[in-house]
């Protein structure tokens, strides 16, 4: 029995396993979405901060809105992040909802992975052949995830960029 600071390390790790089953048990849909996932998607998710969950796997959305979200196996939470700035006002606006209509009244900026990521990834295989796909929303992702990439293929702790080669407008913007 090791104990460190009045914890017992050992009955932790047997309440964390149970808490693991638990969690496993009551996502069956998450976790069949996030297999299916790994076919198609590099992680099983759609964007590289999505990669690690405590549970093993992440809870899969199937709606939000204002401050609640609804994963597919029927939990609702209190969403404390709102998906960033995007969702401020809460996540499915009803002004923004009846303007674009369709399939943004099951959330927006939900910072979850959904089916339809599953979808795309797949459809990008079917159409282009690459195994995996992995998606970034603005350039600051890009390439902090080209960074991570490289430095991956390399095994290097970090990566070093030239000096001086990156500046706005550089591209021609």
């Amino acid at each position: 029995m090791t104990v460190i600071s009045g914890v017992d390390r050992s009955v932790l790790g047997q309440r964390l396993e149970v808490e693991l089953e638990r969690f496993v048990d009551s996502n069956p849909r998450s976790k069949e979405l996030y297999e299916r996932a790994q076919k198609s998607l590099v992680g099983g998710v759609p964007m590289p901060w999505m990669m690690r969950w405590a549970g093993g796997f992440p809870v899969f959305l199937a709606h939000a809105s204002g401050a609640r979200v609804t994963d597919v196996d029927g939990h609702e939470y209190v969403d404390l992040c709102l998906g960033d700035t995007g969702a401020m006002p809460g996540h499915s606006p009803l002004a923004v909802v009846d303007y674009a209509g369709g399939r943004l009244g099951d959330g927006i900026t939900t910072m979850l992975p959904t089916e339809d990521a599953v979808w795309v990834g797949e459809e990008l295989t079917r159409r282009f052949g690459l195994a995996r796909w992995l998606f970034t929303l603005t350039a600051t992702d890009a390439n902090r995830t080209a960074l991570r990439v490289a430095r991956q293929r390399h095994r290097a702790r970090t990566a070093h960029p030239a000096v001086g080669q990156c500046r706005p407008g550089a591209d021609g913007g």
